[in-house]
């Protein structure tokens, strides 16, 4: 198995959700008004595939959230090669879509986030404390992870 540097290992992860990246930018301002619940973002990500990049750490992934509750991701960063992650999805009692990757190696194995849309038909995560996440570039229907492949 490919040992990543462990701020790799951290990007990698929060991109799975998918979500999910820890290390984000700060947000520079109040949060959106439009800030998705819970039950709106398991209707637009349940029994579908995301592909998703988070920019700073050059991390582009597809991630397929399977209505029996499981989570599947495939996760690139520029330079190295492809690493699936299998895990599950739920939503947390804060309201936020969560995923968690007991495998993945590195301190953090749950991510947790809400989204909000970027109005040109992208989403982007809002973390707890404020910072931004992964952008969704795509939301396809079904499970289409051979596609990012």
């Amino acid at each position: 198995m490919n040992r990543f540097p462990k701020t790799a290992t951290v990007a990698l992860s929060a991109a799975a959700l998918g979500l999910v990246v820890a290390a984000c930018q700060p947000q520079g301002g109040p949060p959106p008004a439009d800030v998705m619940a819970a039950d709106e973002m398991r209707e637009l990500l349940v029994g579908n595939t995301v592909i998703g990049e988070h920019r700073s750490w050059k991390l582009t992934f597809a991630s397929y959230f399977d209505p029996d509750g499981t989570a599947k991701a495939v996760l690139r960063i520029q330079g190295e090669g492809d690493r699936e992650i299998t895990g599950t999805h739920y939503a947390n009692d804060q309201d936020e879509f969560c995923s968690e990757y007991p495998k993945l190696e590195g301190d953090q194995q749950v991510f947790c986030a809400k989204l909000f849309p970027l109005g040109d038909g992208r989403y982007q995560e809002l973390h707890a404390d404020g910072t931004r996440g992964s952008i969704y570039n795509q939301i396809l229907e079904g499970e289409q992870l051979d596609t990012f492949r």
